[in-house]
């Protein structure tokens, strides 16, 4: 197996062809390795991966990704979205040394969304966790899932809670906000009043990059496609599923991420991609980045 040798997988959420292109000269002269997770793609391009998933659950398509390259000696797997653009001074030789991550962890970029905490608001998404069982119709994954006891021991390595969900978690939603995710209200209410006690230890997070080594990838990806044919909203599959199959895991440095989600500062480039790459912020990425919108 070479060293450091990384795939670099591009995840689509919607099926947007155009964006292939840009995104190849964006990446090809600083990783050899890039497939495009594409989802219900038909073209020709042989780096296309088509996936077949809801993008509420993308995770499932880095489980359908790795089946098509697990036997290509990969020692990592670098996951990006199509709308997240790198620091240009990152690539295939320095990755490890620019995420600050040894060879042997996987990394996610952010703290935690820990469920069991209050946040700014209410994340909308505790009520999918709120809900959630590992045996659904048509889906039982408690036997491919680690179980609770191993899932909790592993939650306790990480410093996560798997307690019951306070109440104080949920005052904003009482107060101002009946319409958080209000196709389920009803649920939602008796989730929160009769069942704050998670049925399986889930954490939330951003899920837009992370890193995964070669070792880990087998059991990552058979958790993410589990969570996603059970329904689990991806920002809380992805973390999660990194916990229960990482021996080593490294949180990224918060202020390395620029987050530009609505796109304020951008329009001192003219949404000219080479600009803003010759003039890049001191970050290890800007997300979200419609390429669209942008000029080569």
């Amino acid at each position: 197996m070479e060293i450091n040798k990384t795939a670099l997988l591009v995840v689509y959420n919607h099926r947007y062809d155009n964006n292939i292109p840009l995104v190849e000269k964006l990446y090809n002269e600083k990783f050899t390795n890039i497939y495009h997770l594409v989802p219900f793609y038909d073209g020709n391009t042989e780096n296309v991966i088509p996936v077949y998933e809801s993008s509420y659950q993308f995770q499932s398509y880095i489980s359908q990704a790795y089946q098509h390259l697990k036997h290509k000696n990969f020692t990592h797997y670098f996951i990006i979205a199509d709308d997240l653009v790198l620091n240009p001074n990152i690539n295939e030789q320095n990755l490890l040394e620019k995420l600050e991550v040894k060879a042997d962890e996987c990394w996610l970029p952010t703290d935690f969304i820990v469920l069991q905490e209050k946040h700014y608001g209410l994340w909308p998404h505790i009520f999918n966790g709120l809900t959630y069982k590992t045996s659904s119709h048509g889906a039982e994954v408690s036997s491919i899932l680690p179980d609770i006891n191993y899932a909790e021991s592993k939650f306790r390595q990480q410093k996560l809670p798997t307690g019951k969900i306070p109440l104080k978690v949920f005052i904003p939603w009482y107060r101002s906000n009946l319409r958080v995710n209000g196709q389920n209200i009803i649920q939602n209410l008796l989730a929160v009043i009769f069942g704050r006690k998670l049925s399986y230890p889930l954490v939330g997070g951003y899920s837009d990059t992370f890193l995964v080594t070669a070792d880990t990838m087998p059991a990552f990806a058979k958790y993410c496609g589990a969570f996603a044919a059970t329904n689990l909203f991806v920002e809380l599959a992805i973390p999660t599923s990194m916990v229960l199959s990482a021996d080593k895991l490294k949180i990224g440095n918060n202020e390395q991420v620029a987050d530009n989600t609505k796109g304020k500062g951008l329009e001192k480039y003219a949404y000219s991609l080479p600009a803003l790459l010759n003039s890049f912020p001191d970050c290890q990425y800007l997300h979200p980045i419609k390429l669209s919108k942008w000029k080569f």
